[in-house]
């Protein structure tokens, strides 16, 4: 309790005297493996969680919310500069542990404001369940949803089943065993805002591969909307974009994590 204190005060103070800083690269042994980190900026602290496969390089937003916020990106194993951890499964379980103890480890200022996208978001969601004292505040960007695959999957035939399935076993992660381990959560998420991102079009690319994509389109809003009613005040704002909403439209995540940040308590 009181190193998560001391790492809060911390963050107060960085919030009060630390101005306009550059960017900086360093490497963190987290949990036994090295994790690749590039944290700048002032003000409270946001940290972005990238897809399945994706790396720090995804979110070149985080430049322009540095005036106003201490952004970091990371590079989960195996991707981008950090070498795969051999030490564990590739799951959600184990990249919330890493989420947590980089915090810690890399002295990063606590409560932040978690930014995810995709597989991301599942991973922002879980650490706020599992950690509370880490959030100040969620930003689900598309994110996975505990339900996906038992609800998308039920529109389909066994052959598209098959076809979607082997779309997802090229994946970095055990996806399936990562969403199952999000359904197993009995916690609650924290009093903290919470915004959600949902793309109107996330299900397109399935099209071409004969999937029933205006089904699952649908079937992904109503669990984005799920996801945005875990808190009274939670708010879901739809994007006409297809599934990497930060590429399609990066003005309209800047924007809502601004306006989540201006929102946070100033010491």
């Amino acid at each position: 309790m009181a190193a998560i204190l001391g790492r809060v005060v911390a963050g107060i103070l960085l919030f009060v005297t630390v101005g306009c800083s550059a960017s900086t690269s360093r490497v963190v042994t987290v949990n036994g493996h090295e994790l690749h980190l590039v944290c700048g900026g002032q003000g409270p602290t946001v940290i972005f969680e990238a897809g399945i496969g994706g790396d720090h390089s995804l979110w070149p937003i985080a430049e322009r919310i540095r005036d106003h916020a201490y952004a970091c990106v990371y590079d989960r194993p195996g991707n981008g500069d950090s070498p795969i951890a051999s030490d564990r499964p590739a799951t959600a379980r184990g990249d919330v542990a890493d989420l947590h103890a980089l915090l810690e480890v890399a002295h990063i200022p606590i409560p932040a404001v978690v930014v995810g996208h995709s597989y991301g978001g599942l991973i922002a969601w879980m650490e706020a369940v599992e950690h509370p004292a880490d959030v100040a505040g969620l930003i689900l960007v598309e994110a996975s949803h505990p339900q996906d695959l038992v609800r998308l999957e039920a529109v389909m035939t066994d052959d598209q089943r098959r076809t979607f399935e082997q779309g997802l076993a090229n994946a970095k992660v055990a996806f399936t065993a990562s969403l199952k381990q999000a359904a197993a959560e009995n916690g609650s998420l924290p009093d903290v805002p919470l915004t959600v991102i949902a793309a109107t079009h996330s299900m397109t690319p399935w099209c071409a591969k004969g999937l029933p994509c205006a089904q699952m389109d649908a079937i992904h809003l109503e669990l984005q909307a799920d996801y945005a009613s875990l808190r009274p005040d939670g708010r879901l704002v739809q994007a006409a974009t297809g599934h990497a909403v930060q590429d399609e439209d990066p003005d309209l995540v800047v924007r809502e994590i601004l306006r989540l940040v201006a929102s946070l308590p100033r010491p």
